[in-house]
């Protein structure tokens, strides 16, 4: 069953890395989406590698490995997006805006409260720091999908377009916290097919929610 999740994790992130590059790329396109198709493509290589594990090894072996980096670094790219292309155009860091500031705490704080109990489950081990340093990423990242899912909108209508986008990141972002919940938890079957078949989901909507949301940014 894990080699059938990890395929299908595999073709959906693929799915989704091909039609950004086909969409945002070839054409004058913002970095802003460009960053997150190379995030994309970081998971799809992340998860490639799991799938070819399981397909030559029989299973996934335990302790860090290159995939891992591929998970990491996607949040990177979708931090640096939201943080350094968009951040500095919806907030202008005055008190008026401290409100929204202050509620986007309960990204980072859902997210780290799904870590503990990670390591509540699990224990101190060998995927420990890998764990932290992906917890860490996610952390950051929904921090801003949240801040820009719930800040007014500027001139332009920019936040606006990109809300949607902004709630799928940051459902994915989760989803990917559970999936650590599921390293540490043997069995749970129906939580594991939910947990994956909402990562699937996530990857094939991700770019044409974010190709929607910036399609209006010249309408």
């Amino acid at each position: 069953m894990e080699k059938i999740f990890s395929l299908a994790l595999t073709a959906c992130a693929m799915f989704s890395f091909i039609y950004g590059l086909v969409r945002f790329f070839g054409k004058e396109s913002p970095l802003y989406s460009k960053m997150i198709v190379f995030g994309i493509g970081c998971a799809m290589l992340g998860r490639l590698f799991e799938t070819l594990q399981f397909f030559t090894l029989g299973e996934l072996q335990g302790g860090f490995h290159v995939g891992m980096l591929g998970i990491l670094g996607s949040f990177l790219f979708f931090f640096a997006a939201n943080y350094g292309q968009m951040d500095a155009l919806v907030d202008d860091k005055s008190v008026k805006f401290r409100k929204y500031r202050l509620i986007a705490l309960l990204g980072p704080l859902t997210t780290a409260a799904l870590f503990v109990i990670s390591v509540l489950l699990s224990g101190v081990g060998k995927n420990t720091v890998y764990n932290t340093l992906l917890a860490f990423t996610v952390i950051n990242a929904s921090y801003f999908h949240l801040k820009h899912l719930i800040i007014p909108d500027v001139e332009g209508g920019i936040v606006r377009s990109i809300r949607a986008y902004n709630l799928m990141a940051l459902i994915y972002a989760l989803l990917c916290m559970a999936e650590m919940i599921l390293w540490a938890v043997p069995g749970a079957f129906v939580f594991r097919v939910l947990v994956y078949s909402c990562l699937c989901v996530s990857f094939v909507v991700f770019i044409p929610v974010l190709a929607r949301g910036i399609s209006k940014w010249s309408a």
